[in-house]
């Protein structure tokens, strides 16, 4: 591990990481012990013919391909650490499972269902979807009063939403396909997004005046 951040630091990161991934492996658990064949179909969104469409499984690796690239050339401290292995990965592995597969489900099956019923358009449905994702995900930069980087946060994550919410939408409204990219996008940036955010360290820079 990086000696540009703290013990402290890392050991902050894998206790949200891992009361979070407590707290969102519960929910998939109480779904899936709920419903067993709902859980699969409908929330997951695996049924027959999943893989069918070309077209969705090009578009989902093009957003978990540019989104990556995006951070890793936004936030050089995310950069520096990704090939790096410890005992963080572990839970931040963990942590991308948990948060892929319940945060596509509330932000996209659930909202835009939801939004769906009322007959809000599918283009205003995308919109919305994004919007509250992207808030929600800056709401730790909110806490924090770090205005240099919320915006940038909120900014980036809507848009990542809406790609999602577009996915969403072009595979039947099934959430199998936004789920598997958001999945892999946490899983090859995560856990070193959240350590940078608890750190307050973006980049190398910064980090370089603080360690001299």
């Amino acid at each position: 591990m990086s000696k540009l951040t703290t013990h402290h630091d890392r050991i902050k990161t894998g206790w949200i990481l891992a009361s979070t991934s407590i707290l969102l492996t519960t929910s998939i658990l109480s779904w899936f012990i709920g419903n067993p064949k709902r859980f699969i179909e409908t929330r997951m969104g695996i049924h027959e013919g999943v893989f069918a469409d070309f077209y969705v499984w090009l578009f989902t690796f093009i957003i978990v391909i540019g989104y990556v690239v995006y951070t890793i050339i936004a936030l050089p401290f995310v950069r520096a650490q990704l090939f790096n292995m410890s005992w963080l990965k572990i839970i931040g592995v963990w942590a991308a499972l948990a948060t892929g597969i319940v945060e596509e489900v509330l932000f996209r099956h659930l909202l835009m269902d939801f939004l769906q019923s009322f007959h809000v358009s599918e283009v205003l449905q995308i919109i919305l979807s994004g919007i509250i994702f992207g808030f929600a995900h800056g709401a730790w930069g909110i806490f924090r009063r770090d205005a240099k980087i919320v915006l940038p946060v909120i900014i980036s994550t809507t848009i990542l939403g809406c790609f999602l919410a577009t996915l969403y939408i072009m595979s039947g409204r099934s959430t199998f396909a936004p789920i598997v990219a958001h999945v892999l996008i946490n899983l090859i940036i995560e856990p070193w997004l959240m350590l940078s955010a608890i750190s307050g360290k973006w980049t190398m820079s910064k980090l370089q005046q603080e360690n001299t």
